[in-house]
Order: C-alpha cells, then structure tokens, then sequence
C-alpha cells in the first residue's frame, strides 16, 4: 500500500518552496548583467549566470581602460576613432550580455581583443613589423583565457589556432622592418614565431583543464545539494505518511471502542484521505461484526474480550510500544474470528501491502456466509 501525496495541503503543512533569488547585488551587476532575477534551478543557469557576471566584470575593465585612454584622443584623430569604435562595441556587449545573449558577448568580446593586440602591430608608423613588436603577439594568449572562461571550454583551442593563423597571417603578410627580416634569416621563421605559437598552446590546455576542474568540482557540489534536497523531501513525505496512517489507526482506535461498548462503529476518515479504500473495507468487517454480535452467536462476554484485546494491541502500536508484527496472525489470536480477520488485514495494512487472497480451497468462514 502507498500513500499518495496528491492531496491538497493542509493548514500548517510546509508549502515547497522556490528556490530563493539573491538580493544583495551590486549596481553594475544588475545593470549588466542576467539571471540575477531570476530562480537558478539547474547547473547550466548557475553556470550561464556566473559566465554573465565575469563578462561583466571584463567589459567594467574595459571601459576603464578606454577612459584612460581618453586623453590620447584629443592630439590623434585615429586614437579618437578607435576609442569611439570601441565604445560602440561595448555597449553593444553590454546590451547583449545583459539579455542573457552571453556567448555572443564573449565572442564579440575575444574577437575585438585579438583585433586590438593585431591591430597594434598592423598600425605601427611605417606600416612594417619590427622586431619589438614581436611580444605583442604574446597578448593574444588573453584572449584565450577569456574564452575558457566565459565561452564553451573547447573554445580555448578554437581560439589559440585562431590566434596561431593571425600570427603566421600577419608574419608573412605585413611587410618586415630591416631588424626583423635580419632576425629571420639568422634564425628561422619557426624560431621568430615559436614563442608565441606555443604561449597560445599551452595556455589553451592549462586553461581547458582548470576551467573543466572548476566545472567538476561545481557538478559534484551540486549533486550532493540535489542529494540533501531528495533527503528533506524523503523525510518530509515520510512524515506525511506516518501522520496519515496514525490518523488511520486513531479512527479505527475510536470504531473498536465503540463497538467494545456495544456501538456500531465505523472508521471516519476524510473524503480526500488516501486511505480510504481500507477504511471502507474496515467498516464492512466492522458492520458485519456488529451484526454478529447482534445475533448472539458468540458470547457478549468473548466479543468484548476480544475487541478490547485488539483496541489494546492497536493503541500499543500507535503509542510505538509494540510494533506492527504484534498483529502477525502467527502471535496475535482472540479465538473471535471475525476479530482476528481485522486483525489480519490490519496487519497487512499498517504495512502497506494488501491481504493476499485467500485460497479457493479455503471455505468461506461461517460469519462471512
């Protein structure tokens, strides 16, 4: 037998509740950012929720950069154009970020820093590259840790090979200052473009595999959440359960008393009340003891002793001392044998199975004809 829980919930019984949306946020992050308003139910919410707030928190870096920057303006046009561009192109992450668009925020977001690290070198005065620029490709590797972190994991080694073209695109592509074209022909293009090459290489596994230990440690912290949220709500039907069936067993209490004192009695329950269906069935034996004490065909004096026998084993088990073995057909007879047909079924019922049927070799008892 199981106990259902679809029943309406009663007064004083604990509502499930949703989980809770946090409050204490600052300014910037909730004019930026997005699902801080919103519950975060699943991994992938949380996880979609903390990749906005480190965008945030980059595009903040950002535009501090570029107010820095602000000065540089007013003596060079083209540093005035390229800090308007960039603004453009922050608002427009901004914008994208905060309705929860945030791939689309990183990937803008690494693109325009690869774009600024090459452009650097693309815009030296003579238009060549020399040989001091050459740190500048190590730059890139920035966008590679921006993409682990607020991308998909892979997009760690979608970038740095992104990053490896643009470095050999813009080597063989731009046009070589006199200092760098010596360099490569003493050592190689391999050994010129090696550095930064393996920069990007390594920084894409080092970061694939903090940012995928990072997602593990997140994913086993959430299963054990899950596992204490399935506990509290195993114990919270549990208990729903135990307040049905001693509600049950009250009422049957009650009906036994009743017709110890020569009342027909009956199992009230309410309609909705789960266990219904056995309170109907227990009311039929009770009613068809009632009329067999009615007709005398056993001793007033052997009922009464035998329904008080069961009433006291019943309040012995509702109280817990006694268990529900104590009405085992095995242990527990009156010599009243529609008292001990109750007692059976109860058995069977307080532990939630149903009275198997009875053989077809087996006569129908003499009270039940």
């Amino acid at each position: 037998m199981q106990v259902s829980n679809n029943k309406p919930p009663t007064q004083g019984e604990k509502q499930p509740t949703a989980p809770a949306v946090p409050t204490k946020l600052n300014f910037w992050l909730r004019l930026t950012s997005t699902g801080w308003d919103q519950p975060q139910n699943t991994i992938e919410q949380r996880e979609k929720v903390r990749r906005s707030r480190l965008t945030s928190w980059i595009l903040l870096a950002e535009i501090i950069a570029l107010i820095a920057f602000v000065p540089a303006t007013l003596s060079d046009r083209a540093s005035g154009f390229a800090v308007l561009f960039a603004t453009i192109t922050l608002v427009i992450e901004i914008i994208l970020n905060r309705k929860g668009l945030v791939t689309l925020a990183g990937t803008i977001l690494v693109v325009m820093t690869c774009l600024a690290v090459v452009g650097v070198i693309i815009g030296s005065t003579d238009g060549q590259i020399h040989l001091v620029y050459l740190p500048a490709y190590d730059l890139l590797v920035i966008a590679v840790i921006l993409g682990a972190s607020i991308l998909p994991r892979s997009a760690a080694f979608v970038i740095a090979f992104a990053n490896i073209v643009l470095i050999y695109g813009d080597l063989l592509l731009q046009p070589w200052s006199p200092d760098l074209h010596q360099a490569i022909n003493q050592y190689g293009m391999a050994v010129i473009a090696g550095r930064p090459v393996a920069i990007q290489l390594v920084a894409a596994i080092i970061s694939f595999l903090w940012v995928r230990g990072m997602d593990q440690a997140i994913r086993r912290a959430d299963r054990a959440e899950e596992l204490r949220s399935l506990e509290q709500r195993f114990l919270e039907v549990e208990a729903e359960r135990t307040v049905l069936i001693e509600e049950f067993v009250r009422s049957i209490i009650t009906s036994i008393e009743a017709l110890a004192n020569g009342q027909e009695g009956a199992v009230q329950l309410p309609p909705q009340h789960p266990l219904q269906p056995q309170a109907t069935f227990i009311n039929t034996q009770l009613k068809q003891f009632y009329k067999l004490k009615q007709s005398n065909s056993v001793t007033n004096e052997q009922i009464n002793y035998a329904a008080r026998m069961l009433l006291t084993m019943l309040q012995r088990i509702n109280t817990n001392q006694s268990t529900v073995s104590g009405l085992d057909p095995r242990q527990f007879s009156t010599q009243v044998p529609i008292i001990d047909e109750i007692a059976i079924y109860l058995f069977f019922f307080l532990q939630g199975k149903h009275m198997p049927r009875p053989s077809s070799e087996v006569q129908r008892p003499p009270w039940r004809s």
